[in-house]
């Protein structure tokens, strides 16, 4: 059914006569009373009684009328939910990343840009690297924080680099270790060793590099709970891994950088052939301009 038909008779109904809904539609008066004609042909009904100088609906207009009014009503709210979410009046930014960036990095950059738009929400969900990675690539997520070496020529994902970081182990201060100023691979034999769970690009480096220098790391606890490896650390049970940006929140542990250094790259990835909602097209070119896109 043809919504504008259905408008022209909501009119004729509301106003009593062809002529005065002609003028309030600013069409011809033979075009209004055609269309009608047309929706009455449609529906195989006769919707108004043309039997006096005011357009009266019959028992079957009325019904349609009251369907109409609906119909037109939802249309309308529609057409400003649209409309607000094209001048960025509502919406929600949707991200995923791992816990060690929403912590330490997400609050500084997506709080900048909420205060920006204060009329946006936003929801992060906690994944691994690895994970983001997978979910980006079957179009599950629209926004994903990912790692590792940046790929210009990635057929299927464009990225924005957020920050470069160097991994750290992180000590109770008390420990022998925690005082010197780098620590190499071997250092950690026999260090037992609070990590993350597979799927989490730091894991993975941290363990390609102890099987390259031939050392079987001790890992007493695996846990994605970021807070439960910190306090873990803190009680001494074990060292952990973290990015050298968690070192001046978390002052109660002393972080190590290795060497030679495993650097970490932190990237803000899209589905290049993916329209992205208006929302986080909206933060990912924020993020943009902060950086470059490769």
């Amino acid at each position: 059914m043809d919504l504008r038909k259905l408008e022209i008779f909501a009119s004729v109904a509301k106003h009593g006569g062809f002529s005065a809904a002609a003028r309030e539609l600013d069409m011809a008066q033979p075009a209004v009373s055609i269309a009608v004609q047309k929706l009455e042909a449609e529906l195989g009904l006769c919707l108004i009684d043309r039997g006096s100088s005011t357009a009266w609906l019959t028992v079957e207009g009325q019904r349609l009328l009251a369907h109409a009014d609906r119909v037109l009503a939802d249309v309308a709210a529609l057409q400003d939910d649209m409309h607000s979410l094209k001048g960025l009046l509502s919406g929600q930014v949707s991200i995923a990343c791992p816990s060690m960036v929403a912590t330490y990095h997400l609050p500084d950059l997506l709080g900048a840009f909420l205060r920006r738009e204060p009329q946006l929400t936003a929801s992060v969900t906690q994944l691994g690297t690895q994970d983001v990675e997978h979910r980006l690539r079957q179009g599950e997520l629209e926004l994903g924080v990912i790692a590792g070496k940046p790929q210009p020529d990635d057929a299927e994902l464009g990225f924005l680099p957020l920050l470069k970081e160097k991994l750290c182990v992180a000590l109770h201060p008390d420990h022998p270790l925690a005082r010197r100023r780098f620590l190499r691979i071997q250092d950690l034999h026999g260090l037992p060793l609070l990590m993350y769970e597979s799927g989490y690009y730091i894991r993975d480096l941290f363990l390609r590099s102890c099987e390259a220098e031939g050392i079987r790391p001790d890992v007493r606890m695996q846990t994605n709970f970021l807070p439960l490896l910190i306090a873990m650390a803190q009680q001494g049970v074990g060292a952990t891994l973290g990015l050298r940006l968690m070192a001046e929140r978390e002052q109660q542990l002393r972080f190590v950088p290795l060497s030679p250094a495993l650097e970490v790259d932190l990237m803000l990835a899209r589905r290049r052939n993916r329209k992205l909602s208006v929302a986080n097209q909206a933060f990912y070119q924020w993020v943009s301009k902060r950086g470059g896109e490769g």
